[in-house]
């Protein structure tokens, strides 16, 4: 009977034994099938890059400015099925390093508003042409608090403003009696760049100015143009509005995101109101564009060329009207 218990015994050990290895041996081969099929499906191009010949060994190097960052994802997701690619951008450069990077040729294609004289200066140095492809409207926008009574700005105010510091109370533009604070952007920012090209012609700005206002980013420079007569988050109220400015299509989606556009007032320039259809018309006068851009030399078969082609077409156009910019008419 002993006997007999102890045979059992060592089946049972064995049987279990057996068991606890199936539970750990490595995962079946379907499963590994299904997985290496996931990873591929991540980088299958669309029809419509396929219509334009953008392969994943193919799809250009492209940058861009802070706010052509969304187009730069855009189009990638255009032209692959799905996000999960190797070409999908995680972060954009900004304008100024953007345009130095296609400058050296560390990019094929930048998606900014126009260069600054600096940056042209630059390209010339280094013996290098670049091609400007229009593909949205945008606009400079002078921005104030909605408490702020005044509604208008010219240029030669604004110039006066921000060249002399020569306007300190909002009472000269048709505000109230409180102090004017300019604030302004970074050397390198898209926002400065146009400030440079439509309203300061290369002109320095007061150096008073750029050692004590400047905001290095563009949510900042929303938030503290719309909190600065707050004092901030913990400081005291001041009898003050500040004075930014801004470009028009990201202020519209900064407002869709975080409502800070319901605490600014975009002044009128020459007695012209920012609006799509005036920026659209040219009636407002700082209206521009954000630009494609690449240096002459790029090859005509250039991958980049052909998002061109796309950015251009009536589909590329569609694709940019989703995101807010109003796409530029041939």
């Amino acid at each position: 009977m002993k006997k007999n218990l102890i045979a059992f015994l060592v089946v049972i050990i064995t049987i279990s034994f057996i068991s606890c290895k199936k539970d750990v041996s490595p995962p079946t081969t379907p499963e590994t099938s299904t997985k290496e099929e996931s990873n591929l499906s991540t980088t299958i191009m669309s029809n419509t890059a396929k219509e334009y010949g953008i392969t994943d060994e193919n799809y250009p190097k492209i940058d861009g400015s802070t706010s052509t960052f969304s187009i730069v994802r855009a189009i990638n997701r255009v032209m692959y099925e799905g996000n999960e690619n190797s070409n999908y951008p995680e972060t954009a450069s900004k304008t100024v390093p953007s345009y130095n990077l296609l400058i050296n040729g560390d990019v094929d294609m930048i998606i900014v508003p126009y260069a600054s004289s600096d940056v042209l200066e630059f390209a010339e140095s280094k013996g290098v042409n670049l091609e400007f492809y229009p593909i949205a409207s945008e606009a400079l926008v002078f921005i104030t608090p909605t408490e702020n009574e005044a509604e208008n700005i010219t240029r030669e105010q604004v110039r006066k403003i921000y060249l002399d510091y020569g306007i300190k109370n909002w009472s000269e533009l048709g505000g109230p009696n409180r102090e004017l604070v300019p604030i302004c952007r970074n050397a390198d920012s898209g926002s400065q760049s146009q400030m440079d090209n439509l309203i300061l012609e290369d002109s320095k700005m007061h150096p008073d100015i750029q050692k004590n206002y400047v905001e290095l980013t563009m949510e900042g420079m929303l938030e503290l143009v719309a909190f600065y007569h707050n004092g901030g988050l913990d400081g005291k109220p001041t009898d003050s509005y500040a004075l930014g400015y801004t470009l028009y299509t990201y202020l519209k989606n900064m407002g869709e995101m975080t409502g800070i556009d319901e605490r600014l007032k975009m002044l009128s320039f020459e007695g012209v109101t920012p609006t799509d259809d005036n920026i659209a018309d040219g009636s407002y006068p700082l209206a521009d564009a954000y630009y494609a851009v690449v240096r002459r030399d790029l090859p005509q078969e250039h991958s980049a060329r052909s998002i061109i082609k796309w950015l251009e077409s009536d589909g590329g156009k569609a694709e940019i009207r989703k995101l807010g910019p109003i796409p530029k008419e041939s």
